[in-house]
C-alpha cells in the first residue's frame, strides 16, 4: 500500500478512549476502541462498509498539536553560520513543535540536525529560522521536529492556529 495516496477519512485521536467514523458513501459510524489501533501502523487502513460495501481507507491521526498545511519555498543549512544551502525544500505543514516537507535531492537521515529557514506567507511575511531534528523520511516526504523551543513561538502560533 503507498503512502502518497491520502486517505479518504482522517480520525484524530489525541486523548480519546474511542473513535468513531463514517463511511464517506452512505454516512455508517463506526467506533473503535483506541486501545486496538495504538501499537499498528495507523495510515490508509483499507475499509469496507457493512452496510454498502463501499471501500475506503481511513488514517488515525494521533498528532498532539494542530498541524497546518502549507506551500512555503524554504532552505535546508547545516547550521546557523552556513551561508550555501544543504538543500531546497517544499514546506508543507507546520505544527507548533515540528514541520512536515518534501525534499527531492536532499542528502541526511533520520537523526540529521539542521537549519530550516523559510517566510511564512502571512500579512508580515515573517521569517522562520529553525533548529530541526529529522524523525521520518517516506520518499520525498519528511518529517522533523523543531529543536530547542523552550518558549510558546507567538508569530508561528499565529499562523498555525485557526482563526
Amino acid at each position: 500500500m503507498s503512502d502518497d495516496k491520502i486517505s479518504d477519512v482522517e480520525v484524530f485521536v489525541h486523548n480519546k478512549m474511542v473513535v468513531s467514523f463514517a463511511c464517506p458513501q452512505c454516512k455508517l459510524e463506526k467506533e473503535v476502541a483506541v486501545e486496538r489501533i495504538k501499537d499498528v501502523y495507523h495510515w490508509n487502513i483499507n475499509a469496507t462498509c457493512r452496510r454498502c460495501a463501499h471501500k475506503f481507507k481511513v488514517s488515525f491521526n494521533f498528532r498532539k498539536y494542530y498541524r497546518k498545511e502549507t506551500y512555503i519555498h524554504g532552505l535546508l543549512y547545516d547550521s546557523f553560520e552556513s551561508i550555501d544551502p544543504a538543500g531546497d525544500v517544499i514546506v508543507t505543514d507546520i505544527s507548533l513543535t515540528g514541520v512536515g516537507f518534501e525534499c527531492n535531492s536532499c542528502d541526511f537521515s533520520v537523526g540529521s540536525v539542521l537549519i530550516l529557514r523559510f517566510i511564512l506567507d502571512d500579512g508580515e511575511r515573517s521569517k522562520m529560522e529553525k533548529k530541526i531534528s529529522i524523525e521520518s523520511i517516506r520518499g520525498s516526504k519528511v518529517g522533523a521536529l523543531f529543536l530547542g523551543e523552550s518558549n510558546f513561538d507567538k508569530v508561528l502560533g499565529k499562523y498555525i492556529l485557526p482563526q
